[in-house]
């Protein structure tokens, strides 16, 4: 019992085997480890490609900074520019974050190993009384919310590979076409709205820059990937511990089946309560360190999202665009939504989940095969159990769904502003 309670305090631990080849641990460090990043136990190693990719990245991204500047004049390139710098400027950000707090993230991700084997080897006086052995239920609940992210990263990495593929070859297509239709006053296309100054001496400083554009468009993508969906994946594990804490609480004693009070059946519901608790504190340490990572940038991802989505919002009013450049700022409009939709669609199941109702976890519990001392224990879990914990970007907003209407609220009113114009 004793070496069980000092395991509760959040100690770092290697995961031990559970059965599952690919659990959320190894999912998202699958994602991470595709942007040439690994977690080590002192440092954060990166491949020797990934340094190659960062290095094209933070030039291109220094000379978007560049044109951004000198485009000040012109009100059409401003606002191209700004949409593209402010997606590649989160990208840097949040490759930062990654690098830099390297320990913190693998701090959670140990979290992620030890709550999951508390669940599957939760000791010997364990969930057994009253024949409630409910190892397969579970196996079935972490099944569950590990095949939800994995449907979950599907989807959004599909959506951020077609973004990508359309937005690199849409300037290329559209030079074709426009040579095409004969029209010669047109110059070398590029991915990127940045300043481009080799392309006045050959045309080998030319694929140079195109070579640098592309790369910075992968790995920019590749670090958005690793980073959201390691946050969303933290989201939705927490999602699901806390509905496996509710679960396991409410069976602090047993089915209730024998209305006597037994010695056995105090010992294990009292021992059950310490497991709760230690499952509960465990869970709260990981919601606080994971909103302590991300609120900042993520206040400054709501930002900049409401910019760009109004800076979206007047270009559609106010510009005369041709196909392919409608297609990409409709793609990239529906790609920042869904960002952001994702991290407010499971903020906001954190805060829900997060608490406990009157008939819920030990308030559901069976009472009435256990001693008034165990009765007490069981309500002052129930009290620290019903305290909701909210995720934040920034210092004024949280991570909800009213937020994410507030967001698109913004972005249409300064639509239909200009639409009455």
């Amino acid at each position: 019992m004793s070496q069980f309670r000092k395991s509760l305090r959040g100690r770092q631990e290697e995961p031990r085997a559970n059965g599952k080849s690919k659990n959320v641990r190894f999912l998202i460090n699958s994602h991470i480890l595709h942007c040439g990043l690994r977690f080590n136990e002192t440092n954060c190693h990166t491949h020797y490609i990934a340094k190659v990719a960062i290095f094209c990245f933070i030039v291109t991204y220094m000379l978007q900074v560049m044109e951004l500047y000198w485009s000040k004049g012109d009100q059409e390139k401003l606002f191209e520019c700004f949409s593209i710098l402010s997606f590649c400027g989160m990208g840097v950000m949040k490759l930062v974050i990654l690098r830099v707090y390297h320990q913190r993230w693998r701090f959670l991700l140990n979290q992620v190993s030890i709550l999951e084997n508390r669940h599957l080897d939760p000791g010997p006086l364990s969930y057994d009384s009253d024949n409630d052995n409910d190892d397969n239920e579970i196996v079935t609940f972490i099944t569950k919310y590990t095949d939800k992210f994995k449907r979950t990263s599907s989807i959004l990495i599909k959506m951020y590979a077609s973004t990508l593929v359309i937005y690199v070859l849409s300037p290329f297509v559209e030079y074709i076409f426009r040579q095409f239709r004969g029209d010669l006053n047109i110059g070398n296309p590029h991915i990127l709205p940045a300043w481009t100054p080799l392309d006045e001496f050959s045309v080998t400083g030319y694929l140079i820059m195109v070579s640098f554009e592309t790369v910075a468009c992968i790995y920019c993508v590749f670090v958005h990937v690793a980073f959201d969906l390691t946050c969303v994946g933290l989201m939705i594990f927490a999602c699901g511990q806390f509905y496996l804490l509710r679960y396991r609480s409410e069976r602090i004693g047993g089915k209730g089946r024998i209305c006597r009070l037994f010695k056995s059946t105090e010992v294990r519901a009292h021992y059950r309560i310490v497991f709760c608790h230690g499952i509960h504190v465990l869970l709260v340490q990981l919601i606080e360190e994971l909103d302590r990572l991300i609120k900042h940038i993520l206040g400054v991802y709501f930002f900049l999202a409401t910019l760009t989505l109004c800076s979206v919002a007047v270009r559609l009013k106010t510009e005369d665009m041709s196909i392919t450049q409608l297609v990409n700022l409709l793609q990239y409009m529906c790609g920042t939504l869904t960002q952001l939709f994702l991290y407010c669609k499971y903020g906001d199941s954190v805060y829900n989940e997060s608490s406990v109702n009157m008939g819920e976890g030990p308030f559901a519990a069976a009472i009435w095969v256990l001693s008034p001392k165990i009765r007490r224990e069981l309500v002052i879990l129930g009290a620290g159990m019903m305290r909701p914990h909210r995720l934040h970007a920034g210092p004024f907003n949280s991570l909800d769904l009213p937020s994410f209407i507030q967001i698109v609220r913004a972005a249409y009113s300064v639509y239909a502003v200009f639409g009455q114009k």
